[in-house]
């Protein structure tokens, strides 16, 4: 992405949030992508993309779940009985 400083100066940025488009001001690269400061995953460790922390508390632009989806495995049945 590249951003006009205002001055006649253009700035490459290599990454952006996913929702708002924002570039990440530090421009540093991050290699695996996974491990930069933007980086989000679900509630199983997939990962969802680059989403600044407006944007990930933002329900409505982060669609991702960020609680563990429901298992019948764990629905309250136990192979053993409690002692």
């Amino acid at each position: 992405m590249l951003k006009d400083n205002g001055n006649g100066i253009w700035t490459e940025y290599l990454y952006n949030c996913s929702g708002c488009q924002k570039p990440d001001e530090d421009n540093k690269r991050v290699s695996p992508l996974e491990h930069h400061q933007w980086a989000r995953a679900d509630a199983y460790g997939i990962y969802t993309g680059l989403y600044c922390d407006e944007c990930y508390a933002d329900s409505n632009i982060y669609t991702y779940r960020k609680d563990e989806y429901f298992d019948e495995g764990y629905a309250g049945e136990q192979l053993y009985p409690d002692e």
